[in-house]
């Protein structure tokens, strides 16, 4: 598997951390500016909406108050008594009269209707560069008239004629009473739609719409009541069956995103218009897309500042990983050349961090590799000097033994055989015995010679048996009072076990029968707890333990056996009391069954 630098996951942790905060805060700041925003813009909907709903509400009431006026006038009481056709035709308005001044104040109706109880209609128009007319209109053109002062009659009240598909004009009409409060005829006045459109229509950037917000009225069929700012003719033509408009009519007041009658995603602000009469719903909207144009700039300012903040980020990490990763590849390169053997290595502590205290360590450690490399050379090169020295006294010993046992016996033969054949027969058959005996404990000779090299008791009877041989062995020629004892020793021990053991032994007896002057030896042989134990005691003059290694005792060569076993030597030595040599070897009986 491809391995990953650590000035690669640096980057890649600085960078993603980064990011991530990046993408939090970011996220974050989109998230409340567009909520923020959204807040503001219904604020400036339901805004628009009460102003707008209050204004149209005024306009009426404003209306209705006035028909009332006029229904109460002299004026119009004298105009309701005249006779039709010869009084009034053709006749101006007095000019300080207050039916004059109304209607030459204002010019949001479009005709003043007066109606007798004989169904005679005078008409009154404004004329602003003229005087104000009375004429007197025939009945048979007004059925629509006609028809709506009876609805006046049944309810008596002041009532209010909704606009229509086919009347795109508004009538409002109340009863006219005599002093007696008989009901003498009725006065109408005929509203136009684009006084209605004057109030509602009148789009500007400057007025917070934008340029898709309007506001606009629906009545009950869910036909428009005002005009629109994307459609012409829209009064009585566009059908708005949205959201906002069903639960405007439903009574409910409120604002969300709705989709409009273009099917465009909008923001709307919606309530019911309260005009007794008129079952009307006002709506403010803008589109949404409009309305989040200011959170797509924040958004894309947010992507921008994000780019250039993670390209910051990326370079910081970029630097700050080199500068943490180049002490680390020092140290690794410093790492190889020290497994190359070359412990001489050493790095400049560049600062005072962790860094710093890991090259220091990683100085101390290459020093002390160095000390343990030539300590180990020092006992490698005694080691093999041992080794040699030990090689050669065995070669001398065993040279030693062939000359002065073997050769010695040899020549005894040799030389009796020669008597053998310069003399009678009765004689040399008396040298051939003699000859004969010499040659037997030649033979014995040399199977002692064996025996020392590879003693074959340790086949046979084992190591117990093999030790018990040698410290007899040693006793009867040396003289030493040797106490053997073994316990609980396993029977499956290994040829190599054994004979590195009984070399150990021999080589400790040796150096107690050459060097430490002893009377008594004791030594214990025992397996407790899957550990072989040999101890060694004897009553000796001892000797310094810290220059035992340059002594020529031998203890190097039994150290360096009870080593390849894996086992533990311990000396303990003190001058003119002895000395005890305790080696310890691991021996699992379980894994070797």
């Amino acid at each position: 598997m491809k391995s990953i630098s650590i000035t690669d996951k640096l980057i890649f942790y600085f960078v993603s951390l980064g990011i991530v905060v990046i993408f939090i805060i970011g996220a974050n700041a989109y998230y409340f500016a567009k909520i923020a925003l959204l807040d503001r813009t219904f604020d400036q909907l339901i805004s628009l909406r009460l102003e707008k709903k209050n204004r149209i509400e005024q306009f009426f009431l404003d209306r209705v108050r006035d028909i009332r006026l006029i229904s109460e006038s002299e004026e119009t009481k004298r105009i309701i008594d005249s006779q039709p056709k010869t009084n009034l035709k053709g006749n101006s308005l007095e000019k300080d009269s207050y039916l004059n001044e109304y209607i030459g104040s204002f010019d949001y109706h479009q005709r003043l209707f007066i109606v007798n109880r004989n169904d005679s209609i005078f008409e009154v128009e404004s004329n602003q560069s003229a005087e104000n007319k009375i004429i007197v209109s025939d009945s048979l053109t007004h059925a629509n008239l006609k028809e709506f002062c009876g609805q006046i009659a049944l309810s008596g009240k002041t009532i209010i004629q909704d606009i229509s598909r086919s009347k795109l004009l508004l009538f409002i009409g109340t009863a006219i009473y005599d002093e007696s409060k008989e009901m003498m005829g009725f006065v109408v006045l005929e509203i136009p739609v684009s006084a209605i459109n004057k109030i509602m229509f009148g789009y500007t950037e400057k007025n917070g719409l934008g340029k898709t917000g309007e506001t606009y009225l629906v009545g009950s069929d869910y036909l428009m009541r005002s005009n629109s700012r994307f459609h012409e003719n829209a009064v009585s033509n566009i059908t708005v069956a949205s959201v906002a408009v069903i639960k405007a009519l439903n009574g409910e007041t409120g604002y969300g995103i709705v989709k409009d009658y273009r099917n465009a995603s909008c923001l709307s602000s919606y309530s019911r218009v309260d005009i007794e009469g008129l079952n009307w719903v006002i709506l403010a909207e803008i589109d949404e897309q409009e309305a989040m144009v200011p959170v797509n700039s924040i958004r894309n300012s947010i992507l921008l500042i994000s780019v250039i903040i993670a390209a910051v980020v990326f370079l910081f990490a970029l630097l700050v990983s080199r500068k943490i990763t180049l002490p680390i590849k020092r140290l690794q390169k410093a790492s190889e050349r020290i497994g190359a053997g070359n412990y001489d290595s050493k790095l400049e502590i560049t600062s005072l961090d962790e860094i710093g205290l890991l090259t220091e360590t990683f100085n101390e450690m290459a020093m002390r590799l160095k000390r343990q490399s030539d300590e180990l050379e020092i006992e490698k090169t005694k080691r093999i000097s041992s080794l040699i020295d030990g090689q050669e006294m065995e070669r001398q010993r065993l040279s030693r033994d062939l000359h002065d046992s073997l050769g010695q016996s040899l020549l005894a033969v040799k030389i009796k055989l020669e008597q053998a054949r310069n003399t009678n027969i009765e004689k040399s058959q008396h040298i051939i015995s003699e000859t004969q005996e010499l040659l037997k404990n030649t033979i014995q000779e040399i199977r002692n010679i064996t025996n020392n090299l590879m003693p074959p008791v340790l086949e046979t009877f084992g190591i117990e048996q093999g030790l018990k041989n040698l410290c007899r062995d040693t006793a009867a020629n040396t003289g030493l009072n040797i106490d053997f004892h073994s316990e609980n020793i396993p029977q499956v021990l290994d040829a190599r076990t054994k004979i590195y053991l009984y070399r150990i032994a021999q080589e400790a007896i040796n150096n107690i029968t050459k060097h430490a002057d002893a009377t008594t030896v004791s030594i214990k042989f025992t397996f407790n707890g899957n550990i072989l134990k040999l101890s060694i005691l004897d009553n000796g003059k001892g000797f310094d333990n810290s220059k035992n290694d340059a002594s020529g005792n031998g203890i190097m060569n039994m150290k360096e056996r009870i080593q390849l076993l894996k086992g533990e030597c311990n000396v303990n030595s003190i001058k003119e009391k002895g000395t005890e040599i305790v080696f310890e070897i691991p021996f699992d009986q379980n894994e070797q069954n």
